[in-house]
């Protein structure tokens, strides 16, 4: 699959999808209003995203005191990605897609390279942590991902791999 890498200084591709918490989520109409922090996971059964799931939740009170708008991007289903909303509390909008949709739009295919070195690392703390594989659901080579969109629609901070909410304070 190829996929047109984007970067700081690109338009963000808008989409108008429905997400399993919130109603549909129309990234045009949030434009104008804040910053916009696009979290692209894998899947919610994926030990590494749980962890970094665990983190984001951790200091999500950090990241919304800076009056951003989050939005959470995953290749689960229905039933294992309301099953986490309700187990962790989510309140941010929990988006489904599929490797040819958002994650395609925004240029995240296969793991890079760093993200494959960091993978032996973060295993050993999601076994520290007791985080298990869960249900196996999306394309599994699939890259993470964030952005932060600033409030006219341009991306601030892009970065393909595993979630770093300190990159993304930096920019809020």
């Amino acid at each position: 699959m190829v996929v047109n890498e984007l970067k700081v200084g690109d338009k963000a591709p808008s989409f108008k999808l429905d997400s399993y918490n919130a109603g549909t989520v129309d990234l045009a109409e949030e434009i104008g209003k804040q910053k916009i922090v696009l979290i692209f996971s894998r899947y919610f059964g994926c030990p590494i995203c749980q962890l970094d799931l665990n983190d984001l939740l951790a200091r999500l009170t950090e990241i919304e005191n800076k009056g951003v708008k989050l939005l959470y991007i995953t290749q689960s289903g229905e039933k294992t990605a309301k099953e986490f909303i309700e187990k962790k509390k989510i309140t941010f909008p929990v988006i489904p897609s599929s490797k040819k949709e958002l994650y395609k739009d925004y240029g995240l295919g296969m793991m890079t390279p760093d993200a494959i070195k960091e993978v032996r690392t973060k295993f050993k703390e999601t076994m520290k942590a007791g985080i298990e594989h869960g249900e196996y659901e999306g394309w599994e080579q699939q890259g993470p991902g964030q952005f932060v969109v600033d409030s006219d629609g341009t991306i601030i901070h892009a970065k393909q791999g595993w979630l770093n909410i300190e990159a993304i304070l930096e920019v809020l």
